[in-house]
C-alpha cells in the first residue's frame, strides 16, 4: 500500500509508516490521502509559520508510471498563510517520481530547523544538510549549487526557495527545476520553517498490478488524446492557446478586473509565444508537450527567459496591468522564479495598488515616491522585487491584496481581486457563472484549478450557457468533483476537465495500475465528493462558513462596462443557495450536514465538528 515518511526539522526525527489502507480505498491517493492527513495531524488554530505547521507532500497512484497526462503530478496540503484555510499546490516536476522511487508515497515534514537547513532523500535514507550557503540566493543559483556543490549528484530533482519565501512572502512559491508549487504561499511555510531546500533522488522501481493490461489501456489513451482538437492547440501553444477566446467571449480581467476585454490581445497572444519558443517540453509520458521554453533575443529585455509565461502570468503580468509587450512579460515572469513568488498574487496586487493611486487612495508618500500607473513596466518590474525583498511599500504588498486593502482602508476593499484572501486568476467570474461558483466555493480561496466551468468557457465536454444562473449549481459541484478525483490519482486538470481522454478509461488505468477496482466514473466522482468534503471540514473548523464564500464588491455590484460581457454582474446568493443543494449541506450556513458526511463515510469528522 506505500509508506509515509514523516520528518521534524526541529529534532531530526525520522519515521516511516504504512500508508493505512483505509485511506487508499477511501481517498485513492494524491491530493485525496494528503488532505486527510493534514486535517488528522493540523490541530484548528495552528499559526501556518509556526513549527507545529505540518506540510503533506503527496504521489498518486499513478505518479512515475508510463501513463499519459499525469505521472509527474504531485501535490502539497498545508494551511496557507495567506488565506487561513487548507490548502492543496501541485506541480509537475519529476520530483513525486524521485519520491515514489525513493519509496515513498507521502513525506510529512514539520518543526523548525535551527538553521538553514536543506532535506535530501535518497532511497530511504534521509540527511539534514546545512543551507547556510544557500540562505539568500535566488532560487535557480540555489538549485545548481545544492545539485553540484552539496550533495554532487545532478540527478536530483529539488524544490527551492527564493528570497521571497526566506522574508515569508506570503505568496512564496517553491521553484521545481522550471515549474512552480505556486499560490498560497507553500514557500513562506518553508521559510518559517529554515527550510531552503528539499532534494529527493531514488531509483527503485514503481510496481505495475497488471503491465500488459496498462500498456493496452494507455494505447487507447493516446488515440484518444491524439484526436482531441484541444490537444493539438495545446500542442502548439501551451495553456496560452487559450488567450484569445478568453477575451472574445469578454471574460479577460483587463485593469484589476475593471473590463473583460483587452484591446492589444493580439500582442500576447499565443502566437508570439510560439516565435520566441525555444524550446517543447513537458511533463515524462505526455504526448501533448505543453511546456514551452521562451527566450528574448533582442531588445531592453534581451536575454530572458523561461518556461513558460503560462496564460495567467500572460494577464497577470499583461493586460491586468494594460501592458501589451510580450517581453517584458517574460522579463516579469522570469524575475518572480528566481525571486520565488506567485505570478498570479503579484499582479493582482500590483493591479491593485495602481487603482488604488490613480483613485488618490495612496500617494507617492505611501508608494517610496514611486508614481504608480498602468501600461508601465519598469513599475511592474520595481515592485516584483520590492514585494520579494519585502522593501519600502513591498513590505505591504507581500501581505496579499486582502490584508493590503484592510490597511489602506477608504473603499479599497471593493476592488481588492480576491476570494478567502486568495488573489484571483485571470477569470473575471461575472460573465462566466459556474467558473465564477466554482472559485467562490473553492476550499483554497480564489482559485479555478480546483473547478473550472469548461463548458462555458470552451464547451466541452458539452456546452452551456455562460450567462444562465440556473443549473449551475449542480454543474459546478460535478467539476469539482470531477478534478478532485482526478488529483488524487493524479491526473493532468487539462484533459480531466476537457474529457480529451474519457472518463470511464481512466478509472480502468488507475485499476490496472493498483490492481484494485474503485470502480466506474460514478465512483470516482464519490471518491472526489468524500475528498471534498474532508477539505471543507477543515476549513469550518477554522472557522469559516457562508459568510466567507463571497466576492468583493467589484464583481457584485459593478456591471461589466464593455465589450462581449457588457451588463454582467455575479448573482451570488442564487447561485450559493443552488450549491449548497446540491452539496447536501446546510443553505443557511454553508456548512456539510451530518447525514451528508455520515453519508460519505466520514462519520469521525462528523462527530469532532
Amino acid at each position: 500500500m506505500g509508506k509515509i515518511l514523516r520528518v521534524n526539522l526541529t529534532d531530526k526525527k525520522v519515521s516511516e509508516s504504512p500508508l493505512p489502507e483505509e485511506y487508499v480505498m477511501k481517498y485513492l491517493g494524491g491530493r485525496g490521502i494528503a488532505a486527510r492527513l493534514l486535517y488528522d495531524i493540523m490541530s484548528p488554530g495552528t499559526d501556518p509559520l509556526s513549527p507545529d505547521s505540518k506540510m503533506v507532500w503527496g504521489t498518486g497512484p499513478l505518479t512515475g508510471l508510463p501513463v499519459q497526462a499525469c505521472s509527474s503530478g504531485w501535490v502539497v496540503t498545508a494551511k496557507s498563510p495567506l488565506t487561513g484555510t487548507y490548502f492543496r499546490s501541485r506541480c509537475v516536476s519529476n520530483l513525486g517520481i524521485m519520491l515514489k522511487r525513493s519509496g515513498y508515497d507521502f513525506l510529512i515534514i514539520e518543526g523548525k530547523a535551527e538553521n538553514p537547513t536543506y532535506l535530501y532523500i535518497e532511497n530511504g535514507e534521509v540527511e539534514f544538510g546545512d543551507a547556510s550557503s544557500l540562505w539568500g540566493t535566488t532560487t535557480d543559483l540555489a538549485e545548481y549549487l545544492l545539485k553540484n556543490h552539496l550533495i554532487r549528484n545532478p540527478k536530483v530533482e529539488t524544490a527551492v526557495i527564493g528570497p521571497a519565501g526566506e522574508r515569508l512572502v506570503k505568496y512564496a512559491i517553491v521553484q521545481c527545476g522550471t515549474r512552480q508549487l505556486g499560490r498560497g504561499g507553500m514557500g513562506a511555510i518553508m521559510g518559517a520553517k529554515n527550510l531552503k531546500a528539499l532534494a529527493v533522488y531514488g531509483d527503485k522501481p514503481i510496481p505495475i498490478a497488471d503491465e500488459d493490461r496498462l500498456k493496452e489501456l494507455v494505447k487507447e489513451q493516446i488515440t484518444q488524446l491524439s484526436a482531441a482538437h484541444g490537444a493539438k492547440r495545446m500542442q502548439r501553444y501551451g495553456t496560452a492557446a487559450i488567450h484569445t477566446l478568453i477575451n472574445q467571449i469578454g471574460d479577460y480581467p483587463y485593469k484589476n478586473f475593471w473590463g473583460t476585454y483587452f484591446p492589444e490581445h493580439e500582442k500576447l497572444n499565443g502566437e508570439g509565444r510560439v516565435k520566441r519558443t525555444i524550446r517543447n517540453a513537458g511533463c515524462p509520458n505526455c504526448l501533448i508537450n505543453c511546456w514551452k521554453i521562451t527566450y528574448v533575443k533582442e531588445g531592453p529585455y534581451a536575454g530572458a527567459w523561461v518556461d513558460g509565461p503560462e496564460y495567467e502570468t500572460f494577464c497577470t503580468f499583461g493586460g491586468l496591468l494594460d501592458i501589451s509587450n510580450l517581453d517584458a512579460t517574460i522579463a516579469a515572469n522570469q524575475l518572480a522564479d528566481l525571486y520565488g513568488i506567485d505570478t498570479i498574487s503579484a499582479g493582482v496586487t500590483i493591479a491593485f495598488a495602481i487603482e488604488a493611486f490613480e483613485k488618490g487612495i495612496i500617494t507617492t508618500t505611501d508608494t517610496d515616491g514611486m508614481v504608480l500607473r498602468w501600461r508601465d513596466e519598469e513599475v511592474m518590474m520595481k515592485l516584483i522585487k520590492k514585494i520579494a525583498f519585502r522593501e519600502g511599500f513591498g513590505n505591504l504588498l507581500a501581505e496579499g491584496v486582502k490584508v493590503a486593502s484592510e490597511k489602506i482602508g477608504k473603499g479599497s476593499e471593493e476592488f481588492a481581486i480576491h476570494i478567502k484572501g486568495l488573489e484571483l486568476p485571470a477569470y473575471d467570474p461575472r460573465p462566466v457563472k459556474a467558473h465564477g461558483l466554482g472559485m467562490v466555493t473553492s476550499n483554497i480561496g480564489g482559485s479555478h484549478a480546483l473547478s473550472y466551468g469548461t463548458q462555458e468557457v470552451f464547451g466541452l465536454p458539452t456546452a452551456v450557457d455562460r450567462f444562465v444562473v440556473e443549473g449551475k449549481g449542480k454543474l459546478t459541484k460535478f467539476n469539482q468533483d470531477r478534478l478532485t478525483w482526478g488529483e488524487c490519482c493524479i491526473w493532468c486538470t487539462f484533459p480531466t476537465r476537457t474529457e480529451w481522454h474519457k472518463p470511464d478509461l481512466l478509472t480502468k488505468i488507475v485499476a490496472a495500475a493498483t490492481g484494485i477496482d474503485f470502480g466506474g466514473f460514478e465512483s470516482a466522482l464519490k471518491i472526489g465528493e468524500r475528498v471534498w468534503n474532508v477539505e471543507k471540514a477543515f476549513n469550518v473548523r477554522e472557522g469559516f462558513d457562508r459568510r466567507h464564500d463571497t466576492l468583493p464588491g467589484r464583481f457584485l455590484k459593478e456591471p461589466i462596462p464593455e465589450g462581449p460581457s457588457k451588463g454582467q454582474k455575479f448573482e451570488l446568493e442564487p447561485l450559493l443557495d443552488e450549491y449548497y443543494q446540491a452539496r447536501g449541506w446546510d443553505v443557511a450556513t454553508g456548512l456539510p450536514t451530518r447525514g451528508k458526511l455520515e453519508e460519505l463515510g466520514l462519520k469521525d469528522i462528523a462527530d469532532e465538528l
